[in-house]
């Protein structure tokens, strides 16, 4: 049953990506497509957090952290990019931020490309 609702809340959160970028376009920075996404999610009434800290830790040591854009009903992160090329390093820092935050689920989202380029990446 969890998958299912990863799956819908998957499928709502796409339908924001393309609604943001198809009002915005390509040419804003990051900060501004968070900011839009987060006004969708609240008009939508699914729970979210903008720029959540993640601790990493080892051995019980917090080494550092980093800022998620978004984590989504504490179940799904999105990270926003506005790059020419998502890559493979990319994934691989999604990869651990999943790890580092006990997520399953990412989405990586480039507004910066049409048509706009959702990789879903699972830890």
């Amino acid at each position: 049953m969890a998958d299912l609702i990863h799956k819908d809340l998957s499928y709502k959160l796409n339908g924001i990506f393309f609604e943001v970028q198809n009002k915005l376009g390509t040419q804003f920075q990051e900060k501004h497509y968070q900011k839009a996404i987060s006004l969708l999610l609240e008009k939508n009434s699914i729970p979210f957090e903008a720029e959540v800290p993640i601790e990493v830790k080892f051995e019980g040591k917090t080494l550092g952290r980093f800022k998620a854009d978004i984590v989504v009903d504490k179940k799904i992160l999105l990270e926003l990019k506005t790059a020419d090329k998502l890559t493979l390093e990319h994934k691989q820092q999604l990869i651990r931020y999943l790890h580092a935050g006990n997520l399953r689920l990412a989405l990586l989202v480039n507004f910066r490309k049409r048509p706009l380029q959702v990789w879903r990446i699972v830890n």
